[in-house]
């Protein structure tokens, strides 16, 4: 059966991708050793983010091995997301022959000091970006009630539920202040960034010196930039700008007419300034 020529093109970059990691495993295993000093790379922050943008760059980097959401360091939990033990995902990481390990345990970022402080030499990334396009894309990505399915846990107080681990008390007081089961799916879609997010102050992050910043806007738009201070703060050597050859910008700022309430949007814009006031990749000051 021939393949129409959109799917052709998928299925060939596809295709060229797995020869790319095939190759990159064959060049590890005969220029590094296992055991040998590595660095490690958490990528954290709330979905649709620009985590898998960011991780993706650094798994075209051949010294790298990269650990999506739903890899062998989350053999344990049913859904495959929840980190194992971290004495076995550091036993794991370990064991790679590449000098830099990148791992991207989104459902993790509220664990994330406990994780760091589990790995010595590990550093991270927190990606924010706007709050009105990460509502637009979280409704159109994981369907129009996904912002009233994520906060139900944090409401309920359900500490089992990865959501609502580590909310801070203020933030939870915030919530119910805002928040009720009629409200518009991009409100509550917008608050749940803003839960999300807050943890990076509420949980001491911010203050971190393992821990930095990256705005999505930067990424897509200074990409060599971001990516070249990406590699000076994890202490490794910047590949080229091969690796940003793809990126592209045309997803920046499709929620701005997002049409959101005058309470959440003030709240959220305020947390976003927050951030965007410290220094963060491609801009230290």
């Amino acid at each position: 059966m021939r393949l129409a020529s959109r799917d052709r093109s998928g299925f060939l970059e596809e295709q060229n991708f797995r020869w790319f990691r095939l190759r990159k495993r064959v060049r590890q295993f005969f220029t590094h050793r296992s055991g040998m000093d590595k660095k490690v790379l958490f990528i954290v922050g709330c979905q649709r983010s620009g985590t898998s943008m960011i991780h993706h760059l650094f798994r075209l980097d051949w010294d790298t091995v990269t650990y999506d959401e739903m890899s062998p360091l989350s053999s344990i939990d049913p859904k495959h997301f929840r980190l194992d033990p971290l004495d076995q995902v550091h036993e794991r990481i370990m064991a790679q022959r590449s000098p830099l390990v990148v791992s991207k345990p989104l459902v993790e970022s509220q664990n994330l000091g406990e994780i760091l402080d589990a790995f010595p030499e590990a550093k991270a990334i927190w990606m924010f970006r706007n709050f009105q396009d990460v509502a637009r894309s979280n409704l159109k990505y994981f369907g129009s009630d996904t912002g009233h399915r994520d906060l139900a846990p944090i409401l309920a107080g359900d500490t089992g539920n990865w959501r609502a681990q580590h909310v801070a008390e203020s933030t939870l007081e915030t919530l119910n202040d805002l928040y009720s089961p009629d409200m518009p799916p991009h409100d509550a879609a917008a608050l749940f960034w803003y839960a999300r997010n807050r943890l990076f102050f509420t949980r001491g992050l911010a203050d971190d010196p393992r821990v930095v910043l990256c705005r999505y806007e930067d990424l897509v738009t200074q990409p060599a930039s971001v990516m070249s201070a990406g590699y000076e703060f994890v202490g490794r050597p910047y590949p080229g700008d091969r690796i940003t050859a793809d990126v592209f910008s045309h997803s920046k700022g499709k929620g701005r007419d997002l049409d959101l309430s005058p309470a959440v949007r003030s709240l959220c814009r305020e947390l976003l300034d927050r951030m965007e006031a410290l220094p963060r990749l491609g801009h230290p000051a």
